[in-house]
C-alpha cells in the first residue's frame, strides 16, 4: 500500500516566501520599466514627465495629495510649471492605479490646471 505524499510545512512556507518574493520583484520590475518607459516616451531631454522636472512635479504634490480632505491651492511655482507641461500627456495618467501608492489623487490632479488658471481645462 502506498503512503500518501507528506510534504513538509517547513518546506511549504518556504516555498511560499520564494513565490511571494519573486512575484513581488516582477511587480516592481514591471512597475519600473512602465514608468521608465512612459517618462522616456514623454522626456524632453531631461529628467522631466510631461514636460514638468521632478522639482515642478514636487511643487504641485501637495495640492494633489491623497488623505487630506480639503488640499491647499496650488503655489504659484507649481502653475508656472503648469503653464508649459504637456497636459494632455497627464492624461494618460488620469486613471492609474499605482498613483495612490505614490500619495497622489488623479482627480485632484486633473483639476490642477483649472484651479491655477479657470479658463484651462484638460480634455481627455
Amino acid at each position: 500500500m502506498e503512503r500518501p505524499l507528506n510534504l513538509n510545512s517547513n518546506f511549504l512556507m518556504e516555498a511560499s516566501r520564494i513565490a511571494s518574493r519573486a512575484l513581488i520583484v516582477a511587480l516592481v520590475v514591471i512597475v519600473s520599466a512602465a514608468v521608465s518607459a512612459t517618462a522616456k516616451a514623454n522626456d524632453e531631454g531631461g529628467s522631466s514627465l510631461c514636460g514638468m522636472s521632478q522639482d515642478e512635479l514636487l511643487e504641485c504634490k501637495s495640492a494633489v495629495a491623497t488623505g487630506s480632505a480639503a488640499p491647499p491651492p496650488p503655489s504659484g511655482a507649481c502653475c508656472a510649471a503648469l503653464g508649459h507641461a504637456n497636459l494632455t500627456c497627464f492624461c494618460s495618467f488620469k486613471n492609474n492605479k499605482y498613483l495612490p501608492m505614490f500619495g497622489i489623487n488623479s482627480t485632484r490632479a486633473m483639476e490642477l490646471p483649472s484651479k491655477c488658471d479657470p479658463n484651462q481645462t484638460v480634455h481627455c
